[in-house]
């Protein structure tokens, strides 16, 4: 894929009857410092130049060319924080919720498994292409609902879930939804019957909970070898002592301290902003409503064992399984 010079950052994707297309973006890797990708998207005028990727050529990636590793989580969990402080490691570029993932992904998918794993396949070669170094994606919550996809496409790259104790992850979902959930438009109808596929939920709170357990099901059928799971409490140091050995990226003493220090930080703030970070486990604890305590209890909390997760540790444990 040849696009003369330039940075060609993929901005998005649009599956076609054709093929691939993909709109380019000539934004080089330093720009790429906004919590959300979207975010620099927004702010850069850049050059743009499109591409198709044609039926016959699609999944043909370079060698290598797939990512450093993988952030799924369960929404509202920080990993933000991880891709963020995965930033300031010097070596890798970080693609934060890129936009050509999720249009891709978007569902009804129009394509079958397979060739939507080609397709993916085609985009981290662009990726690949525009970091010229290691890169890691962190992706949108609801792409985890897909993680079979991705680790398909890219079955030597290892994933991290990040996860939070599921009452603080529902009462943030419910106080603040995201686009996809809880809306009356057709995309967040589609949603839910992907995470209540029997339309059981009787309550906001049932589908949030639902929602939660549809993550950890998801990523119940991955290869435990390739993942770890990142536990908030165990932010930020997990994300140089376990995320990065884990990805393959080497964390100096020097790169560490600038992690710890931009960990004070809130991790969701413009990056100009010095927005302390304050902890809000204890808040949302106590805005739980019975309602919610049941659903999380019935509904997420099995979801979670049977992701390997025991109590006992801080919110929650790993099992010896998930840990090596």
């Amino acid at each position: 894929m040849h696009h003369g010079q330039g940075d060609w950052l993929p901005a998005r994707a649009a599956l076609h009857p054709t093929g691939l297309y993909l709109q380019l973006r000539d934004i080089a890797v330093p720009e790429l410092h906004d919590p959300f990708m979207k975010e620099t998207l927004a702010r850069s005028a850049a050059p743009e130049e499109y591409v198709q990727i044609e039926m016959q050529d699609l999944g043909r990636a370079p060698p290598g060319s797939g990512p450093a590793g993988i952030i799924f989580h369960v929404a509202r969990c920080g990993s933000t924080l991880v891709s963020q402080l995965l930033k300031l490691q010097g070596g890798c570029a970080v693609y934060a919720e890129p936009p050509p993932v999720n249009e891709i992904l978007r569902p009804p998918q129009p394509w079958p498994h397979a060739r939507m794993v080609a397709a993916l396949r085609s985009l981290g070669a662009a990726f690949a292409a525009h970091a010229a170094r290691p890169y890691v994606l962190k992706l949108t919550s609801w792409n985890t609902l897909h993680c079979d996809l991705l680790t398909e496409a890219f079955p030597d790259s290892p994933w991290v879930l990040c996860l939070r104790d599921p009452v603080e992850v529902c009462v943030s979902l419910l106080q603040r939804p995201p686009g996809w959930l809880l809306g009356t438009d057709e995309m967040s109808r589609r949603f839910a019957t992907i995470v209540d596929p029997q339309n059981r939920s009787r309550s906001n709170e049932e589908l949030v909970a639902r929602t939660y357990a549809a993550f950890c099901d998801s990523v119940v059928r991955l290869d435990p070898g390739k993942g770890r799971l990142v536990e908030y409490a165990e932010l930020p140091g997990a994300t140089w002592g376990d995320v990065a050995p884990h990805f393959s990226l080497p964390v100096s003493e020097v790169a560490r301290d600038r992690m710890a220090q931009a960990a004070t930080r809130h991790a969701k703030a413009p990056v100009t902003s010095t927005t302390p970070f304050s902890g809000d486990a204890a808040t949302k604890q106590a805005a739980a409503s019975a309602e919610l305590r049941r659903a999380v209890d019935e509904i997420a909390r099995p979801a979670l064992a049977r992701l390997g997760v025991v109590p006992g540790f801080r919110l929650f444990g790993y099992s010896g399984a998930s840990r090596e």
